[in-house]
């Protein structure tokens, strides 16, 4: 009979497979992304999740988010410019906060509205290239939450997988590239957005589970969340549509 620890050794293979399996298949970021963010929800019981990165324009953006808790949280940061996450990107460094309702003399503004939405815990990976932090990995947690040594190496290797999902290029140019990809996934979380948008008034559901209709449709089919979007804005897929995926496309 399998253990605990096989259990969750088996849940971390898994999701570290489903991100490889992107990767290799040479996904857009948004599709490598959503498999990180899930990731975190399996291998490592995050309640939420959410990838900001430094905009190559200036300031910092919202990615990409497991839920609309996180989602807003997130561009919270963004707008007070205080947090964990700009904490974590801005020093180059992992940055915990197991218990947010004593944080508030670190972010005054933030650790209130975080606690607000129902979150207790939060821990911040920085996304790194060639040394240099182009963004950070975000983990929520609704009850007080001390990660092990060993999940908090995880959890910083599932942001440099992250981070393969904005660039997969080799030579010393990537870090060019890279500021040329993340412009394009903006673009596409713009167009992701209009799209669950659509979803969300045509079949009468919430934005959350207009996203999770678009993900597993891309899981079904082996689609992208890019190709979807792009299919459900100009019609070309009715949103009626993503409940008729195959069931022999999922993994």
């Amino acid at each position: 009979m399998p253990t605990a620890q096989d259990r969750d050794s088996d849940g971390v293979s898994d999701a570290v497979a489903a991100i490889t399996a992107r990767l290799a298949a040479r996904h857009d970021g948004l599709t490598v992304l959503r498999a990180v963010t899930d990731a975190c929800a399996s291998a490592l019981a995050a309640d939420a999740t959410g990838v900001i990165i430094a905009d190559p324009r200036g300031g910092f953006e919202l990615i990409a988010a497991s839920d609309e808790h996180a989602r807003f949280v997130e561009l919270l940061q963004t707008q007070t410019q205080e947090g964990p996450c700009l904490d974590c990107i801005t020093g180059n460094v992992e940055v915990t906060a197991t218990d947010l309702d004593t944080d508030a003399d670190r972010w005054p503004r933030f650790a209130p509205a975080a606690t607000g939405a129902g979150f207790r815990s939060m821990y911040a990976y920085p996304m790194r290239l060639m040394n240099r932090v182009v963004g950070g990995l975000n983990m929520f947690y609704t009850s007080r939450t001390d990660l092990s040594q060993s999940r908090r190496r995880l959890a910083q290797a599932l942001a440099d997988l992250a981070v393969l999902g904005l660039t997969q290029e080799r030579d010393q140019r990537r870090v060019e590239r890279l500021a040329e990809q993340t412009l394009t996934t903006l673009n596409d979380r713009a167009h992701l957005g209009h799209a669950v948008g659509i979803i969300a008034g045509t079949l009468g559901v919430t934005p959350e589970a207009a996203r999770a209709m678009l993900a597993d449709h891309s899981a079904a089919t082996g689609r992208s969340l890019r190709e979807l979007s792009h299919a459900v804005t100009s019609g070309a897929l009715a949103p009626a549509g993503l409940h008729d995926a195959p069931a022999t496309g999922r993994g």
